[in-house]
């Protein structure tokens, strides 16, 4: 088994940092060795929900099956998941700080036989490490941009996999239909003047 580790600050909530993390729809954005995802089922970021995504690992493209197995909304986030041959189990902790948030994640993994234990399999693992870096400087200023952007941030919104009800959030106009929180609006909201 290997493990990666890291701890880093961002200038933007609890909420944006957790439901960018628990959006797998939204993982290519910012995660650098995710290729695209596959098929995503359940409620993003409840526990049992699940996804595929593609991952390039050492110019392979490998398939992890994920599945949520903790989530508390906005401080924990937890996925395992399986390659062929391999698995992950990825562990985010996320605590509010005087400027915005602390992240902590957790990652412990095992490659598939063939790459484990070989000299490329360390090299494998070193790429990795350079990678979860860049995954998670990415994950910051994504969430940061979204803390700028001109409209106040309330979540993500139609078909964006938000979270709605029954998930902790705050928010009592949300409404989940069809497995995807819908803000619910009953006027339109004025546009802020500078």
């Amino acid at each position: 088994m290997s493990h990666l580790g890291t701890t880093f600050r961002v200038a933007a909530p609890p909420e944006i940092v957790f439901d960018l993390i628990a959006d797998p729809s939204r993982g290519p954005e910012w995660q650098t060795m995710v290729s695209d995802m596959g098929e995503i089922s359940g409620r993003p970021g409840g526990v049992g929900s699940s996804y595929i995504g593609y991952y390039k690992v050492a110019g392979r493209r490998l398939e992890g099956r994920f599945v949520v197995t903790a989530a508390e909304r906005p401080s924990l986030h937890q996925a395992a998941g399986t390659t062929r041959g391999g698995w992950a189990r990825w562990t985010t902790m996320i605590e509010s700080v005087d400027d915005g948030s602390q992240v902590r994640v957790d990652l412990e993994y095992e490659l598939p036989g063939e790459m484990f234990g070989s000299l490329f399999g360390k090299l494998t693992g070193n790429r990795l490490e350079q990678e979860l870096q860049r995954t998670y400087d990415n994950l910051r200023k994504l969430a940061e941009a979204e803390v700028r952007r001109p409209e106040p941030w309330s979540g993500p919104g139609p078909g964006a996999g938000g979270l709605g009800a029954g998930d902790g959030s705050e928010d009592p106009s949300a409404s989940v239909e069809e497995g995807i929180a819908a803000p619910f609006v009953a006027e339109p909201v004025p546009a802020k003047v500078k």
